[in-house]
């Protein structure tokens, strides 16, 4: 089981500290709107991690009365967002709301300005996703062996999509790549959209992108999903393996988004707010919208965030040196 993936034991737990959490007097959540906490989200409006902040948002605002706002910092893969959190005010105003593109972009850029470690106090791992291995049906392949076969018999010609060099859906495929010795080439887009639309044109052969999209593009019947990273398979769609029970083990990757204050940010307010996240995740209505978009609850303590950032950190970047990645 992946590290950020909780029991039930240990989620019982990090609700029992939650309870306990909230229930002292409020100096960070509760200050009203003479002090508005932001959100900075490196990515645009619509993005999964600004999803996740808005409802984060809203569901502190109606709990304190607090005013937040979702500031989008968009550019250099995120670097521009993240970097300006890294140099706030380590005093419980500002937060990143981010995914694991944070881990990710040290493997892609010969200098970024933060580290993932040094520069973040973790608050909170949030949600998850698993990814889709989806293909356009002029490939002709209804399963995952029948993709690795045509891509040994074919070696180079399969093409699969992503929204760029070195996004969670670009490190998949590498990462499948690996475990089933193929060779599938890699067609970087500027946005996620133009990729799904291309899969769904049959320009492109594949792409490995978050279950609910991939659900979601199938529906139409021009594209079928053929299997699910991580160790079961997904409600939306039952009857399709995990890549595991489809023969490639070891596809363990998916798409986490999390919340980090400023490293030296108070401890108390660090435990406030991981509080309040635990809290979210355990709502019975926000549990709801989670699973109609096939988003799994993370929470935990901070240090658990921290255990997934160093891990991904060190998996990844071996999977982009094994692919000849070469950082800009």
């Amino acid at each position: 089981m992946p590290p950020h993936h909780l029991t039930r034991r240990d989620f019982a737990v990090a609700l029992g500290a939650a309870a306990g959490a909230l229930a002292l007097p409020d100096r960070t959540l509760a200050q009203g709107a003479d002090r508005p906490v932001t959100f900075i989200v490196p990515f645009s409006a619509g993005s999964g991690p600004d999803t996740i902040a808005r409802l984060l948002g809203q569901y502190l605002g109606k709990k304190t009365g607090q005013s937040f706002v979702i500031d989008n910092r968009i550019g250099a893969s995120g670097n521009i967002g993240t970097a300006a959190v890294a140099r706030a005010a380590p005093d419980g105003s500002t937060f990143l709301v981010t995914a694991n593109t944070l881990v990710m972009n040290t493997s892609l850029f010969k200098s970024i300005p933060y580290d993932p470690v040094a520069n973040f106090a973790p608050v909170a791992g949030m949600v998850y996703s698993v990814f889709a291995c989806a293909v356009h049906k002029s490939l002709g392949v209804n399963t995952l062996a029948e993709l690795v076969a045509l891509a040994k018999a074919k070696p180079g010609v399969i093409n699969f999509g992503s929204p760029g060099l070195g996004a969670p859906h670009h490190v998949a495929l590498e990462l499948f790549k690996q475990k089933a010795g193929v060779d599938i080439k890699h067609v970087p887009y500027r946005q996620l959209s133009g990729a799904m639309t291309d899969l769904a044109g049959g320009h492109i052969g594949g792409m490995f992108m978050p279950a609910l999209q991939a659900v979601s593009l199938s529906k139409a019947g021009d594209v079928k999903v053929l299997a699910f990273s991580g160790d079961k398979r997904t409600p939306l769609a039952p009857d399709v393996p995990t890549m595991t029970e489809a023969g490639v083990p070891g596809i363990d990757i998916d798409n986490w988004w999390a919340i980090l204050a400023p490293n030296g940010t108070p401890s108390d307010i660090v435990a406030r707010y991981n509080a309040a996240v635990n809290e979210m995740l355990a709502d019975p209505d926000i549990k709801a919208r989670l699973d109609a978009q096939a988003l799994q609850a993370i929470g935990g303590p901070p240090e658990r965030l921290k255990e997934m950032i160093v891990r991904d950190q060190a998996r990844w970047a071996q999977v982009l040196q094994t692919a000849g990645v070469v950082p800009e």
